[in-house]
């Protein structure tokens, strides 16, 4: 009776055992029906082939990769997009923005204005509205800055009125407004007495009353810039305020140098240009205006200016060769009797930069100074050496001088007089 009281739980032990090890055979990645008991007691780490346990990739998912590691797999959710195949932009972000650009311009009496609206190389032509207000409009990129240049014209564009420059910033914005006023404009050098009507407006009505001749100093570079431009600007304008004569200013020929804009003018002063600073039809316009009766003023690189059209070579005198270092050297004075040169003696003793031409004047001009060579070091025209002249030329008047490449030149006194009398005769105030 002991006995068989102990026999029921070691047979319930066992029985116990035998149904663990089945289950654990059933859930083994071989799927076999039939449990390797022998598997469950081994105790060293092969199994019962004899193989250490190590996968050999029998059985497993493929892998593409060549370095033998095992990718895993995406997330559950996770779009799968083709390594050849291009990200398609997410048709609900915004990456354009259309502005609309609402302009009002000074007023000026004229039938014949324009307004042009750049933004990086986007060129419009803004639309007339009303009264002074133009409006202009295009798609943008967002989120991108440019120069935002606004041009008020007349003359169908021949003429700048105005101009307005700003950094702009397209937005993220499906549209945008853009607002300029007639206070951004910078209209000074068009409206001279401030009265809202443009200058040409007012000679052509017959109401800009000024009768002061007018001179447009021009020192457009497209080679070597000289330092000294903006002192010689500024002595311009003092001698020619001393003088009862207007100046205007261009550092840029666009849109000035037109046949009905230099019509304005009795002088053009060609201050330290230098390179090809006129195009083909600027070039027919100043032409036609030196065939008008109109002035030329040349200083120091205006002989550096314009080797590719003769004409100009021809108008100017002579075209620059070389220079040696700056320093002082005497200039003899030929003709005392030009407004330039009466205020001097026999010589003339300065500190300058010393031009060689590729040619002598002398034939086609009539000389006022010429370098002694044997003053300074580095000359190599000889005897013959001019330094400033004037001529007739082709209809107008021509006046060049080859001093006035140091910024000291126009803060002395008889180089002052003698520009001044430059700039009379070429405005034709005085012979």
């Amino acid at each position: 009776m002991r006995m068989s009281i102990v026999s029921i739980p070691v047979r319930l032990t066992i029985a116990l055992l035998i149904s663990a090890l089945l289950a654990a055979g059933c859930s083994s990645s071989s799927d076999s029906q039939t449990p390797i008991i022998s598997d469950i007691f081994e105790t060293d780490d092969t199994d019962a082939t004899g193989n250490d346990g190590t996968s050999t990739g029998e059985g497993e998912l493929d892998d593409d990769s060549t370095d033998g590691t095992t990718q895993p797999p995406a997330a559950p959710g996770t779009p799968i997009t083709p390594d050849d195949n291009p990200v398609v932009t997410d048709p609900l972000v915004q990456n354009s923005t259309r502005v609309d650009f609402d302009i009002t311009v000074p007023a000026y009496a004229s039938d014949a204005l324009q307004v042009r609206v750049i933004w990086g190389d986007r060129d419009m032509t803004a639309q007339w509205v009303g009264d002074e207000i133009w409006s202009a409009s295009d798609e943008f990129p967002t989120n991108t800055e440019n120069r935002l240049t606004v041009t008020f014209y007349d003359q169908n564009g021949e003429i700048t009125l105005g101009s307005f420059e700003a950094d702009f910033t397209t937005g993220t914005n499906a549209s945008e407004s853009f607002q300029i006023n007639a206070d951004q404009f910078d209209t000074d050098q068009w409206d001279n007495d401030n009265d809202g009507v443009s200058n040409i407006d007012e000679l052509v009505a017959g109401t800009y009353t000024s009768g002061a001749p007018r001179v447009l100093l021009f020192s457009e570079t497209r080679d070597f810039r000289h330092s000294s431009i903006e002192d010689a600007v500024l002595a311009l304008q003092e001698l020619g305020s001393s003088a009862d004569i207007e100046t205007d200013l261009a550092a840029d020929s666009a849109g000035l140098f037109t046949e009905t804009n230099l019509a304005n003018y009795d002088a053009v002063v060609w201050v330290l240009t230098s390179g090809d600073v006129l195009d083909a039809d600027e070039q027919t316009a100043f032409e036609n205006y030196i065939r008008s009766g109109g002035g030329f003023a040349g200083i120091h690189a205006a002989s550096d200016t314009e080797y590719d059209w003769p004409w100009y070579g021809a108008l100017v005198g002579a075209y620059f060769e070389r220079h040696p270092l700056v320093q002082s050297a005497s200039q003899n004075v030929e003709d005392g009797s030009h407004p330039s040169t009466a205020h001097l003696g026999s010589t003339w003793t300065r500190t300058d930069e010393w031009y060689d031409y590729r040619s002598n004047p002398r034939a086609q001009v009539n000389v006022l100074l010429t370098l002694d060579e044997d003053s300074y070091s580095g000359g190599e025209m000889g005897d013959d050496h001019p330094s400033a002249w004037y001529h007739d030329y082709d209809g107008g008047r021509s006046w060049y001088t080859g001093g006035g490449h140091t910024d000291t030149s126009y803060s002395e006194p008889d180089f002052r007089a003698h520009l001044l009398g430059g700039l009379r005769y070429a405005a034709g105030v005085a012979d």
